[in-house]
């Protein structure tokens, strides 16, 4: 293990050494104001990961494009988990909001969106905003907003135009499990219409195990390694004049996934399959009334429906059943934005979103509805030396099976430069969370397992809103004109945060429900040294984050659980001469997890590097490629209290991966 260490630490020394990672372009985002601006004029610090970058590291979804990402975890996908998910300062998936083109992505019957699903073939750049973002983009954004901008077709003024593009590529691993992944894009555009049509396929068989079991007389199969089948496609029309754009989108989106659902003894011969589908239709599109006024705006159709069913070939499993949930989610916006005197960009709007779920474990259709108006101002002074941003969003919940709800959510920003190669920022906002569906309805039963594992959880329609204060601040300094160095902290006040509360310990099983407790904070920085020179494009960042909530009996904050408190990500690039083959290295480590509040043990830390060789054709029409992951094959540096290792705990049992594959583009 020292050997490793030593290795880990080598690279990522060498990697400050050579003044290595990219500097992001300086690309028109929208996230940060609902407003088209470049990267470095945005009033608030956003991270941008471009199509570049993704292609650099050989992701094909959304999860693996930000694991690199400074500050940002992806829970559950080293495991391949079917609900992996994003956390970003401290909270978890279900704070932070996940946007396709500025418009919401449905998320499961608890509201995390599921981000291992969303290929990469898609996207054109991903815009990353970390801190409470509620003033503009409602519930859901205490922890952050991600916004995924589609590439998109352009018009042509000589007729219509065919472009596409087709990915194929075949991974074989130790465990001598396999992957085959297929995506396509073909693009259509003329005068004034264009529309692109995306999909992309992957599967894997899994790899079987068995075990003996006396009681069945014989072996019992068992997924150890889940079996995974998704399929994905997306289609968009648009048609664009002098004074606007309309849009139409549809997505859907299957996925199947069979695995033990559980690690322990006889249980491997239980097996769950998780299959969910997801459709997205909906109109979208601005009208230019003059260069200084214009309107905006979406109406959207979402669902999603999710099945669990459980093979149970031995043990003590037999009250386990098929269950079925259906979520429906339906959004419309209109926006005005208005310019003033070239310095004042004023945005305001209104919003109104309805919801239904229902399920096996809901007792019948369940409905909420939540109606917003928003307003910002973008001020901007001293030849855009000073920037000020204030706004404030109003949101109102009527009495729909739970009582009604006000809230008021205020957000200021500023960015300060004093000379151009310098960039404060600071930002204060309140966030707010409203108790989802599930936690206001649900009726869970988890009785497939022992002791305190072994419980009832009951919904709470009386849930109050979380709700959070923000603070942010951030500072870029360009070095030189290759380096660049950036650092910043942040501090989360949370009060009514909603979590599963033991209400009856007496009987069996337990029973819990979901209350308002006390308060949690969150807080943390990072640190990250940027360089682009001639051949090479790296990066070296750290990210430090702490997550406690207020335990009443001691009258002390308590560290929360599976939270990662250090994350080191290196990564580099060197385009060989000669050959003009492109070299990319990628290394990432986590520290270890708290498993439970109040208790010492702890998960295993966490280290993966990944190893990507790609070389163009041909004018850049033909790519190939080939990536090898997880390289020191769940080599890292410390075993989980319970002696887990990363592979153990994280269920990365397929080891080593190679992959090989190609694009052609047409």
């Amino acid at each position: 293990m020292k050997l490793f260490q030593k290795l880990f630490f080598v690279l990522c020394f060498g990697f400050f050494l050579s003044e290595i990672f990219c500097q992001e372009e300086d690309v028109i985002i929208v996230s940060a104001s609902k407003i088209e601006q470049s990267v470095s004029s945005a009033t608030e610090k956003v991270q941008v990961v471009s199509s570049a970058e993704i292609a650099e590291s050989g992701a094909k979804t959304l999860a693996e494009s930000l694991k690199n990402l400074n500050g940002v975890v992806i829970t559950g996908a080293s495991a391949g988990n079917p609900t992996d998910s994003i956390s970003m300062q401290g909270f978890d998936a279900s704070y932070v909001k996940v946007l396709i083109d500025g418009v919401s992505v449905t998320g499961d019957i608890g509201g995390s969106v599921s981000v291992f699903d969303i290929p990469t073939e898609m996207i054109d750049h991903i815009e990353v905003i970390q801190g409470a973002s509620s003033a503009l983009y409602g519930s859901d954004a205490m922890g952050g907003v991600i916004n995924i901008i589609t590439k998109k077709g352009q018009t042509s003024k000589e007729g219509f135009t065919f472009k596409g593009s087709l990915t194929e590529e075949f991974s074989l691993y130790k465990s001598l499990n396999w992957q085959n992944y297929t995506a396509a894009n073909l693009s259509l555009f003329g005068k004034k219409i264009s529309s692109t049509l995306i999909g992309s396929f992957c599967y894997s068989p899994g790899k079987i195990g068995s075990s003996y079991y006396a009681l069945e007389g014989g072996n019992i199969e068992y997924f150890e390694t889940p079996k995974k089948v998704l399929g994905f496609g997306r289609g968009t029309f648009d048609y664009k004049d002098f004074w606007g754009r309309v849009g139409l989108h549809a997505l859907y989106a299957d996925t199947l996934q069979k695995s033990n659902f559980t690690a322990t003894g006889f249980s491997k011969g239980a097996t769950m399959e998780y299959h969910t589908r997801r459709l997205d239709t909906g109109i979208s599109g601005n009208y230019d009334f003059s260069d200084n006024f214009g309107l905006s705006g979406f109406s959207t159709f979402k669902a999603f429906f999710l099945d669990t069913d459980y093979d149970v070939k031995a043990g003590s499993f037999s009250n386990l059943k098929k269950e079925e949930s259906t979520f429906i989610d339906s959004e419309s916006e209109l926006r005005a934005n208005l310019t003033l005197f070239d310095i004042n960009k004023i945005l305001f709007g209104v919003n109104a979103n309805f919801q239904t779920i229902k399920g096996d474990s809901f007792p019948d259709t369940k409905k909420e509805l939540l109606l917003s108006a928003f307003a910002q101002d973008t001020i901007l002074l001293f030849d855009e030396k000073l920037n000020l941003v204030p706004g404030v969003r109003l949101d109102f919940s009527p009495e729909i099976q739970s009582p009604q709800s006000f809230m008021v959510t205020p957000k200021f920003s500023v960015k300060f430069s004093p000379i151009d190669e310098t960039a404060i920022r600071f930002s204060y906002g309140m966030g707010y969370k409203t108790p989802s569906l599930k936690e206001k309805h649900w009726l869970f039963y988890h009785t497939y397992a022992e002791g305190e594992g072994n419980f009832i959880l009951n919904g709470n329609p009386n849930l109050k809103p979380e709700k959070s204060q923000s603070v942010n601040l951030s500072v870029e300094q360009k070095i030189s004109q290759s380096l660049k160095l950036s650092a910043g902290g942040y501090f989360n006040f949370i009060q009514d945060m909603i979590t599963s509360v033991v209400t009856d310990a007496t009987t069996t099983p337990q029973k819990r429900t979901y209350q308002n407790v006390d308060k949690a904070i969150t807080f943390g920085g990072d640190v990250a040294l940027n360089y682009k020179y001639s051949r090479w494009e790296a990066k070296l960042s750290y990210a430090f984050t702490q997550a406690k909530s207020f335990d009443r009996d001691t009258k002390t904050f308590e560290d929360l659980p599976l939270k990662v408190n250090h994350q080191i990500n290196a990564n580099a690039s060197f385009v060989i001469p000669v050959i003009e083959t492109k070299l990319s290295l990628n290394a990432l480590w986590n520290s270890p997890q708290l498993l439970e509040q109040g208790s010492p043990d702890k998960t295993p830390d966490y280290l993966f590097v990944s190893l990507n060789l790609s070389k163009t054709f041909f004018d850049d029409t033909l790519e190939l490629y080939l990536r090898g992951d997880n390289l020191l094959n769940n080599a890292h540096f410390k075993k989980g209290t319970d002696g887990k290792t990363q592979e153990e705990y994280f269920g990365t049992t397929d080891g080593t991966s190679i992959s090989l594959g190609g694009r052609w583009k047409f």
